[in-house]
């Protein structure tokens, strides 16, 4: 249903006071704070019409209103204009990805991080499987006595690493022979065609150094296990716990429980995510979601689709949080296309 003029620009006033402040929003300060040139009395009616429709909802016998989650779901396809990040808040973005952008891990721990901060919400990164990429080489290389760190270098440009235990004798000309050895049997190989059964054949063959060897091997195979599948990145759940609505126990425990368990939170993410912003509302989500918004946006990252996005309450900034997750995945984009 199309509104008038009058009924959106209220509509919009109250959605601005009730997700600033959490408490719901009477006529009269519609009136002072918005500069409407209508009375209170005008308010009130218009007020009362939006709620006849579904828009607004009175939560208990006070004259204040809030919106519905049907009163968001108009406000963000109908009327909503995404908020855009300062340039310079995009440029630290994009150098602190510069910095790291072979470290794929260090790259994701940084976006989300801004992500969250930006947006004062919970973020979460479903990063995607890398799973096409080949193999072009591997390094070991000496920490310290009785520790080296396996790096292992796709054909994207990408480094996956892992340390591992050595003996303390062993010398960085050992380790360096080693990883030539291994460079030989796995040159060009694609990731998905490493079995662990490659690896043994190759244990076998490098009796000598054998501890060495086994931990190098045992860390390549989580490495190859880890590229096969997404993982989830989250950061900012404290922000979650600053939001009036989770002092309500109940909800408080719905979202916690997404964090403990295993791939709970990608699992109830909205399905068939492309590359446009898409914003889930409330109860449009699962069940265990049900008090929570979601906006999301798909990103391609080394061929293959992953996504971005922030949680929060249902009395969210929209308008800022669609702007935040479209600008970075922009930039994610624009590094790994």
């Amino acid at each position: 249903m199309t509104l008038d003029e009058r009924k959106r620009k209220i509509l919009q006033s109250i959605i601005k006071d009730y997700v600033a402040t959490a408490e719901p929003v009477g006529s009269r300060a519609v009136v002072r704070k918005h500069d409407l040139k209508i009375s209170a009395a005008t308010v009130r009616n218009e007020m009362a019409d939006l709620e006849e429709m579904g828009y607004l909802e009175q939560p208990h016998t006070s004259a204040g209103r809030i919106p519905s989650e049907q009163g968001f779901r108009y406000y963000v396809d109908c009327m909503m204009e995404n908020e855009h990040l300062p340039e310079e808040q995009l440029e630290d973005l994009k150098q602190a990805i510069t910095e790291h952008v072979r470290d794929l891990d260090q790259v994701i721990a940084h976006v989300a991080q801004f992500l969250s901060q930006i947006t004062r919400y919970t973020a979460f990164i479903v990063v995607p499987s890398i799973h096409a990429s080949q193999f072009r080489y591997l390094q070991l290389i000496h920490l310290n006595p009785g520790e080296a760190l396996v790096l292992l270098v796709t054909n994207l440009g990408l480094i996956m690493h892992r340390r591992i235990d050595i003996p303390p004798n062993i010398t960085e000309e050992d380790l360096e022979s080693i990883g030539k050895l291994f460079n030989q049997v796995f040159a060009r190989r694609r990731l998905d065609a490493l079995r662990h059964t490659d690896l043994q054949a190759l244990k076998e063959e490098l009796h000598q150094r054998r501890r060495v060897i086994d931990n190098a091997l045992d860390a390549i195979d989580l490495l190859l296990q880890d590229s096969h599948e997404e993982r989830v990145v989250i950061s900012g759940v404290l922000n979650m716990l600053n939001e009036p609505e989770f002092k309500d126990l109940e909800k408080l425990r719905r979202f916690l429980h997404l964090l403990e368990e295993e791939g709970a939170i990608k699992n109830n993410l909205p399905q068939g995510v492309g590359e446009n912003v898409n914003i889930s509302i409330g109860s449009e989500n699962s069940e265990e979601m049900k008090d929570m918004s979601v906006v999301i946006a798909g990103y391609r990252s080394f061929g293959e689709m992953g996504k971005i996005g922030v949680i929060g309450p249902v009395r969210m900034e929209y308008w800022r949080a669609a702007g935040t997750v479209e600008a970075v995945r922009n930039i994610i984009k624009e590094m790994f296309q």
